[in-house]
């Protein structure tokens, strides 16, 4: 059945602008509907009692961990990623959100080349490291130019590279990327395996527009076909509310679980 999350760092910026505790907050956001959180490497490792007892108190679940990594750098997989493997196991998530490294665009080509493919090793290993603590993989288009997964291309040279891994289909970042929403999809659609819901307001105008956090179903994205033809392809996982930067998170997450309600 599908569920509805949203990330660990919108409560926690809940918890910020309203004056109120991170429990509190918490709440809040389950109160509306929210049933897992996406909770970040940072925000686990060192914390993991005390972040499940939060989960736990208010029923929620983690619905993936995001985790960095700099694999193009640094070929010790092993090394970088236990820690993270071992609190998102201990936690009991069962997806991870890789983001395998950065590239410094000063590099020559064939360097960016190397660390690229060193990037697609590097998943590939983890995928079997993660696959011992019951993890499974997924990447999403990243909206950063200095990630080699930010096009539909560059997460396809992943997915290739690594048939364990799965893609997050993030509805907000291939804009940012001068692709389409629903061409992105189309071309993704049979390697989906986890999906963050994110719109995009668009603010000025000629040279001076701008992309703006936007509630979920109410910014200039076509979310609500996006949302159909997921459905239509049989996806019942998480589905990841997501608006960083946003002025009033609360709001935007009332707004965005009512909208995604109306949708499924």
């Amino acid at each position: 059945m599908a569920q509805i999350a949203t990330f660990y760092d919108h409560i926690k910026d809940i918890s910020r602008q309203r004056g109120i505790s991170l429990m509190d907050a918490m709440g809040l956001a389950r109160q509306l509907g929210v049933e897992a959180l996406e909770v970040n490497q940072n925000n686990m490792i060192g914390r993991e009692d005390e972040v499940g007892q939060e989960l736990a108190y208010h029923d929620m679940s983690i619905s993936a961990v995001p985790a960095y990594f700099d694999f193009g750098r640094d070929p010790d997989v092993a090394r970088q990623a236990l820690p993270t493997l071992e609190a998102a196991s201990y936690l009991g998530a069962k997806k991870l959100l890789v983001i395998p490294g950065f590239l410094d665009q000063d590099d020559p080509p064939q360097e960016r080349e190397r660390q690229t493919q060193a990037m697609v090793d590097g998943v590939c290993r983890l995928a079997e490291l993660a696959g011992q603590y019951g993890l499974s993989l997924v990447m999403e288009e990243y909206d950063n130019p200095a990630a080699p997964f930010s096009t539909t291309q560059g997460v396809l040279r992943f997915l290739q590279g690594c048939p364990a891994l799965a893609s997050c289909f993030d509805t907000g970042n291939f804009l940012p990327a001068g692709e389409d929403v629903l061409q992105g999809w189309e071309a993704l659609k049979g390697r989906v395996g986890h999906v963050h819901l994110k719109d995009r307001g668009l603010a000025g105008e000629g040279d001076a527009r701008r992309m703006v956090p936007s509630p979920v179903g109410a910014g200039a994205l076509p979310l609500a076909e996006a949302v159909e033809r997921i459905r239509a392809q049989g996806y019942d996982g998480a589905y990841t509310l997501e608006f960083y930067d946003s002025p009033d998170t609360l709001a935007f997450l009332e707004q965005s679980v009512a909208w995604l309600k109306s949708q499924l």
